[in-house]
């Protein structure tokens, strides 16, 4: 193995394949996963392989993730010479004897690693024959002349003779060549007569034979090799896809029910749809009515509100003048009161009059008493007394006179204070009916507060119900819009139910033909597997 190692061919296989890694690492693009550039790496190395036996390209568990044996390609190479090959930092050469025989030169060497750190090597395997056929054909030519010639040197053999020599030679080594070729042609006939029939554990047994011709053998093997590895591969691919159309075949039997069931309900979810469409419209249409009055409501108050508004200023307006009344009705009742007091000393100084008239008619009465008295005596005393006389008749005149106008003071006097009693009472009433008023005032004021109150209240009410009616409209309006919109979508929504349904109605055609494209499949599945049962 060393010796083989060491052949000149197996040197010039580590430097191949190290140049070809640094043609390939240039062609790479670093930044794209090795999957994504398999086709250009593909040609590449077919173009590089000559005359050797495989480019392979593996990570660094050995798995081929290119390989220019697409048969060997997807394996992975646990054999120790390919971990070795993997698992390699530097260039490495082995000798590699292959699963069909053969007994290779392998030479790998790092080719990169990518982004994620994976690091991936490049192997090259190459065969070292021997000679054969030229060998042979050349014995065929050398050796019977040379036999032929020593024969004829040493006995002096005639040229004839000679030459049936070399002739019987010939044949005779060309006989045993051509057996040796036959047997094994034959042998390679018969093993792919076994591989026809349908036996793929047969091979060539070429005996560790490194040679051109016997390369054929090795050839043979490697396609047995790969047809029972696809095979084996495709009867296991068979076997899955007759249990996936298997599978497939009852899925889309239940699958076929199940949108036979969903059509029904999605012909039911459209009617129910298009009740939904009529209600949401219906809806539509009473919140329209709904924000309508809502609207005139929103007038009703806002004349309400300005009514209020006016009222409130007028009950203002009133308790200013019930202020106003009240100030007067307290000067009139305070006037009242200060007349009563002026009539009631009018009165005293009137009853203190008609004392003093009283008396002066007393004193006049008494005067006329003492003039008759005087008159009396004058005429008793005759004409002495005369003059006296006449004095006394004038003093009785007068005191007669002040006694007539005394009493007609008096009688006066006794009318104005009827009369003042008579004002006194009626300023009495008066200012009982002033009091009352101002009380009847003070509970008009009370009133008047109360209502002025309330209409506060009420406006303040009626500020917040205008507030509460803005924002009713605002989201009546907001809700008309959304019930629109609702419409819309509920439109949208119908149409998308037909379509849904014709699509379902098209699916659940799909599924019916899916079911009899899986009919077909497992009918061509089991006529794949009949092919593959015939190998084993």
């Amino acid at each position: 193995m060393d010796r083989l190692l060491k052949k000149r061919r197996a040197q010039q296989a580590l430097k191949k394949v190290t140049d070809v890694a640094a043609k390939l690492q240039q062609k790479l693009d670093r930044t794209k996963p090795l999957a994504e550039q398999i086709e250009s790496v593909r040609s590449f190395l077919d173009e590089q392989l000559e005359r050797d036996e495989y480019f392979v390209i593996v990570d660094e568990t050995g798995y081929a993730v290119v390989h220019t044996n697409r048969l060997r390609e997807g394996r992975t190479f646990s054999d120790d010479t390919g971990q070795k090959a993997a698992k390699t930092t530097v260039p490495l050469l082995q000798a590699y004897k292959r699963d069909t025989g053969e007994l290779l030169i392998d030479a790998s060497c790092p080719l990169y690693t990518d982004t994620t750190g994976k690091r991936f090597n490049l192997r090259m395997g190459r065969l070292m024959h021997r000679p054969y056929l030229q060998l042979h054909f050349s014995l065929l030519a050398l050796v019977p002349a040379s036999i032929s010639f020593g024969m004829a040197m040493l006995f002096a053999l005639p040229s004839f003779v000679t030459f049936l020599l070399t002739v019987g030679i010939s044949l005779g080594m060309g006989g045993f060549f051509y057996k040796a070729v036959v047997r094994d042609m034959r042998h390679w006939y018969s093993v792919t007569r076994t591989v026809s029939s349908g036996n793929l554990r047969a091979e060539v047994h070429t005996a560790k034979k490194r040679t051109e011709f016997h390369q054929i053998g090795y050839e043979l093997n490697k396609m047995i090799v790969g047809v029972r590895t696809i095979l084996e591969e495709l009867a296991k691919a068979t076997a899955t896809v007759q249990q996936v159309s298997e599978n497939q075949q009852g899925e889309t039997k239940r699958l076929s029910e199940a949108f036979a069931e969903i059509a029904a309900a999605m012909e039911t979810f459209r009617e129910g749809a298009k009740q939904q469409t009529a209600s949401v419209a219906e809806a539509n249409e009473l919140v329209a009515g709904m924000m309508t009055e809502v609207q005139d409501m929103q007038t009703d108050f806002e004349r309400v509100v300005s009514q209020a508004q006016g009222a409130m200023k007028s009950a203002n307006e009133g308790a200013r003048l019930i202020d106003r009344t009240k100030q007067q009705m307290q000067h009139m009742q305070h006037d009242l009161n200060e007349t009563v007091n002026l009539i009631h000393t009018v009165s005293e100084e009137a009853n203190r009059t008609v004392e003093m008239v009283s008396a002066i008619t007393a004193i006049a009465k008494q005067t006329n008493l003492l003039a008759l008295n005087a008159s009396i005596e004058a005429s008793r005393a005759g004409e002495a007394g005369k003059g006296f006389a006449i004095v006394a008749q004038e003093v009785r005149v007068l005191a007669e006179n002040t006694n007539a106008f005394a009493a007609h003071i008096l009688s006066s006097l006794k009318t104005m204070r009827n009369m003042l009693q008579r004002v006194v009472e009626a300023v009495e009433q008066n200012g009982q009916a002033a009091n009352e008023t101002m009380t009847s005032l003070l509970q008009t004021n009370e009133t008047m507060a109360s209502f002025q109150r309330m209409s506060v209240e009420m406006n303040e009410l009626l500020h917040r119900s205008r507030t509460h009616v803005m924002k009713i409209t605002t989201n009546g309006n907001e809700l008309k819009q959304a019930i629109e919109e609702v419409h819309a979508i509920a439109n949208d929504f119908t149409s998308m139910v037909h379509e849904t349904t014709a699509g379902l109605e098209q699916q659940t055609m799909a599924i019916h033909e899916l079911a009899n494209e899986a009919a077909l499949l497992s009918q061509s599945i089991q006529k794949l597997q009949q092919i593959t049962s015939r190998f084993h």
